[in-house]
């Protein structure tokens, strides 16, 4: 039976000191985007210390609103997507120091940005929740700051994730319970995963489809088929996380509670419950589990990465909202977002992913979401 956990008594509570960029430690950092705060925070993984605030665009009489970052594998360039009035992105050098202007998208919103394993190119999903219409992509090459725009081709896309190979990108479609896998070189639409039964009826309509009598069911590919008609999503995918080989996925499904697991054919191989309100995802660098926070219990899940069985449950009651996760290098340590509330900061709580113990628990930020790895040079 899963396990659960009052936090540790060796809690470190610390407080979020901005540190000039000038003289930064060497290291390995994460990346915090503070949506309230139109600033990245960069924190010293080991004490949670924050060494650097990079601010992104701040208007005085408007939020900018960072919502994603995607750093380069090698750790040399960053980018921060923002909302503002126009979506945007903005590129930054390892130290936070910004290489060109801002970078207009021509997206009404953007999500979670996926770079791919080469570090040259960006794909920013169209998150827009103003309606059911569908949403693109906009692709970002780092090297001449281009954007080339993809179009339409579902609802609420809100997360891009390259495989670690490079073959597929995988999009979750919060509004329409879709899961879409692109040709990683070309990001043409190779399968749409229907994920929940509303979704595998529009699906298989006639007019979206170029197969009207094939049967789709949950959890099975509609290749080649259009977006369709869109109505409340009944699951709700947010997040993936791709398994070091590249043969398979995970998605959380967050009005469901639960995770689901797609191969590269685009077939469901699993799904299972999990605490309510997931919708951070990542996987350990060996494959074997998942840690996925759970917004809505105040809750981290361990899973089998193979069986999708809860082994753990990591209880982190002082932290409102856990969202975002990524895993250290070695696999040991989960540092996972807290949005934080209207009364509340936002910030990191790392976690000892073997026995729940807390590390640390810094304080940054408010309304604190994506969270990534920055390799250290050299590394």
């Amino acid at each position: 039976m899963p396990r659960r956990r009052p936090l540790a008594r060796t809690t470190v509570l610390l407080t979020a000191l901005g540190v000039a960029a000038c003289g930064e430690p060497a290291g390995d950092r994460l990346l915090l985007t503070s949506t309230y705060t139109d600033e990245v925070i960069a924190l010293d993984p080991a004490e949670g210390r924050v060494v650097r605030r990079t601010a992104v665009d701040p208007r005085p009489t408007e939020r900018d609103e960072p919502t994603g970052v995607a750093v380069a594998p090698d750790g040399e360039r960053w980018v921060a997507v923002t909302q503002g009035a126009e979506a945007g992105a903005h590129v930054f050098g390892r130290d936070g120091a910004s290489e060109r202007p801002a970078i207009s998208l021509g997206l009404r919103a953007a999500g979670r940005p996926g770079v791919d394993p080469e570090g040259r190119r960006v794909l920013v999903p169209e998150y827009w929740l103003g309606d059911a219409s569908p949403g693109g992509a906009a692709l970002l090459t780092l090297d001449d700051g281009a954007v080339t725009r993809l179009p339409p081709f579902c609802a609420a896309p809100h997360q891009a994730a390259w495989s670690p190979d490079g073959r597929w990108v995988a999009v979750p479609c919060a509004l329409d319970d879709q899961l879409l896998l692109l040709d990683g070189a070309t990001l043409a639409v190779r399968h749409r995963v229907a994920l929940s039964p509303a979704a595998a009826d529009r699906l298989a309509a006639p007019e979206t489809t170029a197969a009207p009598d094939t049967a789709a069911a949950p959890g099975t590919v509609v290749a080649g088929a259009g977006a369709g008609a869109t109505g409340a999503p009944l699951v709700r995918p947010m997040n993936v996380a791709w398994a070091p080989d590249s043969g398979r996925l995970w998605v959380t499904l967050l009005r469901q509670g639960a995770v689901a697991a797609i191969d590269t054919t685009g077939t469901e191989i699993a799904r299972a419950p999990v605490p309510r309100g997931p919708a951070g995802i990542a996987v350990t660098p060996d494959g074997h589990r998942l840690v996925v926070p759970a917004r809505d219990d105040f809750l981290v899940a361990v899973l089998d990465a193979a069986t999708l069985e809860t082994l753990d449950r990591l209880v982190v009651a002082d932290d409102p909202n856990p969202h975002g996760v990524v895993i250290s290098l070695d696999g040991s340590t989960a540092y996972v977002t807290r949005e934080g509330t209207a009364r509340s900061p936002g910030g990191v709580t790392a976690l000892r992913i073997a026995d729940g113990t807390i590390l640390w628990r810094t304080e940054a930020g408010a309304f604190t979401l994506d969270l990534r790895w920055q390799r250290a040079a050299n590394r």
